[in-house]
């Protein structure tokens, strides 16, 4: 028996370990561990959990229709994993195990312990880096030491894919019936009458690998040619869309950069289609730097001397920042979105982190913890890359003097106000100048609060900051690594 355990990776088409299941000899089966408490100790939002759940419930159909039972065990934990896939083992007997390699220190431990247990059963594990373009170890600096600069690392991933990259396979299922059942649909839908997740968030959006694929198809055909001139324009449907999917693994990476590399064959899509391939590099970046450097796992800076920053610890500052309550129309309308769908356009997120951690002086990582209880698409190595970019803690960090104007951000990306009527509908009586800046006209008391903080004064108090941390870690701070 072969045995394809599911991990983030929730589809059938262009994937790699099913793909190399039914190729080898012998009968496939399907495992996926459900960890509930491990979501919760990792953040993880409702409507992701019901995302994952609800694409487990069509990959658990898909699998069927390919003669492939899917299992769905209640773990709890990743602690659980290594005896209860041993149990999977022993009883289906099982000699080789396929799955795709996950980065983040949690999932590692995790699987060298799976690793171990598997060993002394004289079980193979064959894994491989199907979550992403490029394996984390593939690429190395003239050093030999990881890249932590974007532009170097793109102009190597571009080589590299180059001479390396295959196109994703596809699995023929057309004509087979579907069943309505397979082995784990009841944990599945044990584990959603657990859930407790809002019918306005989840009214929103279609899990599931088939929606991701034919979200991808009318992106590539409608939005790809604008991308590049339009995607930081909130206000406009300009982006993929696809960040959910690509998280939970219901589309794979390979086919979106297919899809973009074939666009630009069309010279009037080239720019988009190049674009957006940046995109997907980012999105390797960011998983190599978290395979690369443990401590980002658990809330380490990767600038280990902006661990001497002396943050504000202000709870009301921090509330009115969460609940779109900041006086600054674009961080408002920003927040209330994600609260609202669960999903924040990428601009937004660099304008809000930056908000926080630079205008508030609030420490980063509340921020990140509070968009992982909230993204559908939440991921634990593009968050981190995120929100350490804009606070300026991070690898390839934005440099901590340059700080976002809200004000001018707001100008510049929503210059009619659209997205600000939209979310703070408040202010969309007014025009398409004064809603940028809604305290230069008098409002009814309570309307509309005024700045929790001014913009005026923040670089050089930042900046002041950044030297009074690094002349600790000088002092201090560098003979304790």
């Amino acid at each position: 028996m072969n045995l394809v355990w599911f991990r983030n990776d929730l589809r059938v088409h262009a994937h790699r370990p099913l793909q190399q299941a039914l190729c080898a000899d012998g009968p496939v089966s399907a495992v996926y561990f459900l960890c509930e408490k491990q979501w919760e100790s990792h953040q993880v939002a409702p409507l992701r959990r019901w995302y994952v759940l609800h694409s487990l419930l069509e990959l658990g159909e898909q699998l069927a229709a390919l003669g492939v039972p899917l299992d769905v065990v209640d773990a709890g934990t990743f602690e659980a994993v290594p005896s209860l896939l041993t149990r999977q083992v022993r009883d289906k007997e099982v000699r080789q195990i396929f799955c795709s390699r996950e980065y983040p220190l949690n999932e590692r431990r995790r699987d060298e312990a799976v690793a171990s247990a598997m060993a002394e059963l004289g079980v193979t594990i064959s894994g491989v880096d199907d979550g992403v373009l490029v394996p984390p170890r593939a690429l190395r600096t003239g050093k030999g030491t990881p890249y932590t600069v974007f532009g170097a690392y793109k102009r190597r991933w571009d080589a590299w894919l180059d001479t390396h990259f295959e196109a994703p396979a596809l699995v023929d299922v057309e004509g087979v019936s579907h069943p309505t059942d397979f082995p784990g649909r009841a944990a599945v839908e044990r584990a959603l009458g657990r859930l407790q997740v809002s019918p306005s968030l989840t009214e929103q959006w279609r899990p599931g690998e088939q929606s991701a694929r034919e979200q991808l198809d009318r992106f590539v055909s409608h939005q790809l040619a604008r991308y590049q001139k339009q995607r930081d324009f909130p206000a406009l449907s300009a982006t993929s869309g696809l960040s959910a999917a690509l998280s939970a693994g219901t589309l794979s990476v390979a086919s979106c950069y297919q899809a973009a590399r074939e666009a630009m064959a069309d010279a009037g899509a080239r720019e988009g289609a190049a674009c957006w391939i940046g995109e997907l590099a980012w999105r390797d970046f960011y998983r190599q730097i978290i395979a690369q450097f443990p401590r980002l796992s658990y809330g380490g800076a990767f600038r280990r001397e902006t661990e001497w920053l002396q943050w504000r610890d202000d709870d009301d500052l921090f509330d009115a920042w969460c609940e779109g309550r900041t006086g600054y129309p674009l961080v408002d309308a920003a927040m209330r979105q994600l609260v609202a769908t669960g999903w924040m356009h990428n601009r937004l997120r660099m304008v809000t982190a930056m908000f926080l951690s630079k205008h508030l002086w609030l420490d980063w990582r509340r921020g990140e913890a509070f968009f992982m209880t909230h993204l559908i698409d939440g991921d634990i190595a593009a968050n981190n890359g995120g929100w350490q970019w804009s606070a300026s803690s991070g690898t390839d960090a934005v440099p901590y003097f340059r700080v976002f104007n809200p004000i001018r951000q707001s100008q510049r990306f929503d210059p009619q106000g659209e997205f600000i009527a939209r979310w703070v509908p408040e202010l969309k009586h007014l025009d398409n100048k004064t809603i940028h800046e809604p305290w230069k006209q008098p409002l009814l008391a309570g309307e509309y609060p005024a700045p929790i903080v001014p913009h005026q004064g923040v670089r050089e108090a930042v900046t002041e900051a950044f030297k009074n941390a690094k002349k600790m870690y000088d002092e201090q701070g560098s003979a304790q690594q």
